[in-house]
C-alpha cells in the first residue's frame, strides 16, 4: 500500500491506494476519537482494508481538533476536502463513499446532511462503524455506562462532548447530533455496532429513524463486541475479524448501483 500526504481545500489528509488501484472511486474517510484525539495515521490499516475491496484510493481527513478548534471546525474541514475533490479534482460525487467510526461516523452524516441542506449532491453511501450521533445525553453526563464496554466510559464521552460544543452550540443542533435531523434524502448507510459498546443505542436509533425516513439502510450488530472493534479487526477472530472487508463489500455494492 502506498501512502502520501494530499492537501484538498487547505486541509491535509493521507492518501492510500494500492499499486493496482486508480484515482476512481475515492473513500472520504473521517476518524474516530471524540472530536478531540485521533490522526489519519492511526487508521491506514482500517481504511486501507475498507479500500481495498472496492479499488481507488482512500483519503483519510486530518480536520482540526477541540477543544482548540471546536464544533463547527471539522464539519467545515470536511467539507472543504469535499468540494476539493467534486469541483477541484471532478470526482463525481457518486464515485464517493464517506466512511467513519464514532465520532468520524457522526461528521460523516453531518456532511451528508449538510450537502442536502445545501441542494448539493450526495456520496454514493455512507459507512458508519459505531457511528456517534448523540451529544445531549453526553454533554448531560446522563448516559450509563455498558457492561463489557472496554473502550469507551460516559465520563470519557462527556469531556468529548463538552470539548466540541465549547464554542457554544447546542448538542442538539443536527450537525452535532444527527439523531434530531429530518433524515429524509441522505444516501444508503451501512451502519455496523456492537452488542456491548456504550453507545450502542446510537446506532440503533440511527437505523429506525433513517427506516421510517426512507432511507436504505443496512445494519450490523456484531455480537459480544465493544465500540469501535473494526480497529481491532485483525486482532480479532470469527465474525468480528472480517466485519471491515463486509462493510467495504456492502459499500462496493453501492458504489456500482450509483454508477
Amino acid at each position: 500500500m502506498d501512502v502520501n500526504s494530499k492537501v484538498l481545500g487547505t486541509v491535509m489528509c493521507e492518501e492510500l491506494r494500492f499499486r493496482n488501484g486508480g484515482e476512481d472511486p475515492v473513500l472520504l474517510y473521517l476518524h474516530g476519537g471524540g472530536y478531540v484525539v485521533g490522526s489519519p495515521r492511526a487508521y491506514r490499516t482500517l481504511a486501507g482494508t475498507i479500500v481495498k475491496v472496492f479499488g481507488g484510493r482512500a483519503l483519510v481527513v486530518d480536520y482540526r481538533l477541540a477543544p482548540e478548534h471546536p464544533h463547527p471546525a471539522a464539519l467545515e474541514d470536511v467539507q472543504a476536502v469535499w468540494f476539493a475533490l467534486t469541483e477541484g479534482e471532478g470526482v463525481p460525487p457518486q464515485r464517493i463513499v464517506v466512511a467513519g467510526d464514532s465520532a468520524g461516523g457522526g461528521l460523516a452524516l453531518a456532511l451528508s446532511l449538510s450537502l442536502r441542506d445545501a441542494g448539493s449532491p450526495q456520496p454514493a453511501a455512507l459507512g458508519l462503524i459505531s457511528p456517534w450521533t448523540d451529544l445531549v445525553p453526553d454533554l448531560a453526563g446522563a448516559r450509563p455506562a455498558a457492561p463489557g464496554e472496554v473502550l469507551l466510559t460516559p465520563e470519557l464521552a462527556r469531556r468529548f462532548a463538552s470539548a466540541y460544543l465549547a464554542g457554544g452550540t447546542e448538542a442538539e443542533h443536527p450537525y452535532v447530533s444527527p439523531l434530531y435531523a429530518e433524515l429524509t434524502g441522505l444516501p444508503p448507510l451501512v451502519v455496523h455496532t456492537g452488542e456491548r459498546e456504550l453507545i450502542r443505542a446510537d446506532g440503533e436509533r440511527l437505523v429506525k429513524r433513517a427506516h421510517a425516513a426512507g432511507v436504505v439502510v443496512s445494519h450490523e450488530q456484531l455480537s459480544g463486541l465493544w465500540h469501535d472493534s473494526h480497529l481491532s479487526a485483525a486482532l480479532l477472530s470469527g465474525p468480528a475479524a472480517g466485519a471491515p472487508a463486509r462493510m467495504a463489500a456492502t459499500l462496493r455494492a453501492h458504489l456500482l448501483r450509483s454508477g
